[in-house]
């Protein structure tokens, strides 16, 4: 199970700026463009992963800690304005993209939530595969950032909860390149005047340069770390190096489950219906 660290106050946010529209988006008139971009090919999550669906089941322990950092979040949007969230850990293997993925699904279950989360791991094979979708040679964030596909029409739609989904797309040979281009950041501020949230799952950040790049478009970031695996000085040196200042909370993930506490979470929750 995942269970929230810490959530601090968080950055102050940097208000993003919204009108850097990318090419694909220039030929629509404001009046229209809404409707096209978030006209999308749809999907459902009908094969996802089973830890993802626990997760996104409110009636689950799992599910009730997204569901924290999910509040948590919302409060610092209030406070600060936050709109893109980049979750990144130390190293591969540690949940981050789980994280990423469930709470996407998490907060697009709030009414009226419009979520967008973007695959920015360039560097792995299997991009949706937590939502049970096998993409093969389809277009994604590589590809927008290469130019060579339009924003809007490499997004995909989940249509219940209904959240969007722009995946990796095929793996390119200059990653590093890409996520530090111009293009990312107008990508990024396009997406956040579009979107109420938008969630980058990006690469592990103590051997890659990419995440401490992205953290500096973003509003905050989640740092996720794997219980009983991740060292402490490891952990430790990723926070510096991303910047303590841009993080505003820390999911530990994989924790043993206390069976006091999932008995107690049974009975309450039984209790209520």
């Amino acid at each position: 199970m995942s269970e929230i660290l810490n959530l601090s106050n968080g950055p102050e946010a940097t208000p993003k700026k919204t009108d850097s529209v990318p090419a694909d988006a220039a030929p629509l008139s404001r009046n229209n463009m809404d409707n096209k971009l978030f006209q999308a090919q749809e999907f459902d999550l009908s094969n996802a992963t089973d830890q993802l669906q626990r997760a996104l089941n409110p009636g689950t322990i799992l599910g009730e800690q997204f569901r924290i950092l999910r509040t948590r979040l919302s409060l610092l949007q209030k406070q600060k304005g936050i709109r893109s969230i980049l979750i990144t850990s130390t190293f591969p293997q540690e949940g981050k993209s789980f994280t990423s993925y469930a709470l996407a699904g998490v907060i697009a279950h709030e009414p009226g939530k419009r979520v967008l989360i973007i695959d920015a791991d360039l560097r792995k094979q299997g991009s949706g595969k937590d939502y049970g979708l096998e993409l093969t040679n389809t277009a994604g964030t590589a590809q927008v950032l290469q130019e060579t596909s339009e924003f809007r029409k490499s997004l995909l739609k989940s249509v219940d909860p209904e959240f969007w989904f722009l995946p990796a797309g095929i793996l390119p040979y200059n990653p590093s390149e890409l996520l530090s281009s111009p293009e990312m950041e107008k990508m990024l501020n396009f997406a956040a005047g579009k979107f109420d949230w938008v969630i980058v799952d990006a690469p592990p950040a103590l051997a890659l340069s990419d995440p401490s790049l992205l953290a500096s478009l973003c509003d905050a970031v989640v740092f996720v770390v794997r219980a009983n695996s991740t060292p402490s000085k490891q952990a430790l040196e990723t926070i510096n190096k991303i910047g303590r200042e841009r993080i505003c909370g820390i999911v530990l993930n994989r924790k043993k489950q206390l069976h006091s506490s999932r008995n107690y979470y049974q009975y309450y929750y039984q209790t209520q219906k």
